[in-house]
């Protein structure tokens, strides 16, 4: 029979035998050893003005944690059961700690966030143990999924792994104190829950599988595939970060429009193959000239566009630099025509939630003065400021 195998980004979507699974391997293992880039994961979600809400709906579900054990499980713990009360009060008690902190705080670090996962886990367990009922059990294993859904977005591998460990072992624990009320043996009771289990946890690790993969097309997606720049939606996307995250004093948003000059002889001259050598080296000479927390973005075939904020009357020295830094003697010479515009950084926040409009404003004053330094001749940069900015 033959095997039919589509592949997107590397990640092999298995259409027909198990023969497959060797061709999947090496992805997995990819996966698996990959270190868990904690920042980049939550940043995905604030790009996408997302972080807000997950914040909020964690925090929630934090509240009903709390509430659920103390409102439905502490009445059916008798008297005689001290730690099994205790366990619930505390454990409420820290879920609504947690539930403060996620709603209120911002987002926390990776090591709050492995506070987070190691609280909720060991808490769950020593609510649903002292005392076993089905109603702690249910109660229980659900709480654990919502861990695991957080795990799913915000964690690597090896931490969902301990997790899904950590679920088996307490369930066989609470088959085995269970099992004399159920007047089953407690090989059978634990032999019937981790039959249930298993299959969820190895599941739903394959999920997380699923959207690793998934999260990392969509990041390449915001990247230009030859030169490794941000493209025009990345850009978009990378904007408000910079805004925001930027802590440095510069007032203005700084916005240049590089064109290479005569590109098209290049590719005549020597082929295309130079020609994306050409277009390489410029996003690194662009990249080394520009300061760390600049934008880069490959816009077109030669067309760069680069963000950068920067005090009154430094953007034109930028500009200057990178012009400089492309026209850089080397086998096959370039230059570059740069249009340059500014606008206030308050401006951004005068303009709204979406930083795109004022941006795509400044990119269109940029563009006429990118003419204007074709018209020139070329090798030459142009600014217009924002009180020219005429149709």
């Amino acid at each position: 029979m033959e095997t039919h195998v589509r592949q997107s980004r590397g990640a092999v979507v298995l259409l027909s035998y198990p023969g497959s699974f060797t061709q999947y391997g090496p992805r997995v293992r990819q996966w698996w050893r990959e270190p868990v880039d904690y920042a980049a994961q939550v940043s995905y979600f604030a790009e996408r003005s997302m972080s807000q809400t997950i914040k909020i709906a964690i925090g929630l579900g934090n509240c009903m944690n709390a509430a659920i054990p103390l409102a439905l499980l502490l009445p059916t713990i008798g008297p005689q059961q001290p730690a099994a009360r205790i366990a619930v009060v505390v454990f409420s008690s820290v879920m609504l700690f947690w539930a403060w902190r996620w709603c209120f705080r911002p987002w926390p670090s990776r090591r709050m966030s492995m506070g987070f996962i190691v609280s909720c886990d060991i808490g769950i367990a020593m609510v649903v143990l002292p005392d076993p009922n089905w109603l702690a059990g249910f109660w229980g294993f659900n709480a654990f999924a919502q861990i695991s859904v957080y795990l799913l977005f915000f964690d690597g591998p090896k931490v969902f792994a301990v997790h899904g460990v950590w679920i088996l072992v307490t369930a066989a624990a609470f088959a085995v104190r269970i099992s004399a009320d159920a007047h089953i043996g407690a090989a059978a009771m634990v032999a019937r829950l981790l039959t249930i289990l298993v299959p969820a946890v190895a599941a739903t690790m394959g999920i997380q599988l699923g959207i690793w993969d998934l999260r990392n097309d969509a990041i390449d997606s915001l990247a230009d595939p030859l030169t490794g720049l941000l493209n025009r939606r990345g850009l978009y996307l990378q904007i408000g970060n910079l805004l925001r995250d930027n802590t440095t004093m510069a007032s203005e948003v700084a916005v240049m429009v590089a064109d290479l000059d005569r590109f098209k002889q290049i590719n005549d001259t020597f082929g295309h193959g130079v020609g994306d050598e050409v277009l390489i080296r410029t996003a690194q000479r662009i990249t080394a000239a520009v300061q760390g927390s600049a934008l880069v973005a490959r816009t077109g075939g030669e067309e760069f566009v680069i963000v950068d904020l920067t005090d009154p009357g430094g953007a034109e020295d930028v500009a200057e630099r990178v012009r400089y830094a492309i026209a850089a003697p080397t086998a096959q010479p370039i230059t570059a025509s740069i249009g340059l515009s500014c606008s206030a950084r308050a401006d951004f926040a005068a303009s709204g939630p979406d930083p795109t409009v004022q941006l795509d404003a400044i990119i269109a004053r940029a563009d006429r003065a990118l003419f204007d330094a074709k018209r020139r001749g070329g090798n030459a940069a142009v600014n217009i400021p924002p009180a020219d900015d005429q149709p």
